[in-house]
């Protein structure tokens, strides 16, 4: 006879949603696409946006209320993340001024997860396209923990 019992944490930190910068055309001169926490983008140089639901990545914590005090603990300012061509790794592009709004005031002032249970957070960056950049998909991985006090 087996007896099975699961526990799960209180605490967790669950991926609702991808970095995804959507279409992009580089141009000859190539430049940036800026993703804003809010799914805005602007560019610069020879690049043109070409829609395809470009987002920021989207983060759910799930935690106990007054009794965890989550610490963000992901990319920031000036970390980078090399995206890879998915079939010509020789080819790439650096992912780079990461932006959260993790830490966006709410009620009275407080961190906007303080009265909450559940928190959703997002991250964003901005992505130099080099001139005739490699058509393709590219692929990066970056980490992002939620430590608790």
């Amino acid at each position: 006879v087996r007896s099975i019992a699961r526990v799960e944490s209180d605490t967790r930190i669950e991926k609702i949603a991808d970095l995804h910068f959507g279409d992009i055309i580089p141009g000859s001169g190539g430049g940036t696409i800026t993703l804003d926490v809010n799914g805005n983008v602007s560019t610069t140089g020879t690049v043109v946006s070409m829609g395809g639901n470009p987002q920021a990545a989207e983060f759910e914590i799930t935690r106990r209320i007054f009794a965890d005090f989550p610490v963000y603990n992901g990319p920031l300012g000036t970390d980078s993340v090399q995206l890879t061509h998915i079939s010509q790794p020789s080819e790439s592009m650096t992912l780079r001024n990461f932006t959260t709004d993790f830490n966006r005031t709410g009620f009275l002032g407080l961190p906007a997860y303080f009265f909450r249970t559940t928190y959703d957070f997002r991250i964003a960056g901005t992505l130099d396209v080099g001139p005739d950049q490699e058509p393709g998909s590219y692929l990066g991985f970056f980490d992002v923990t939620i430590d608790y006090n």
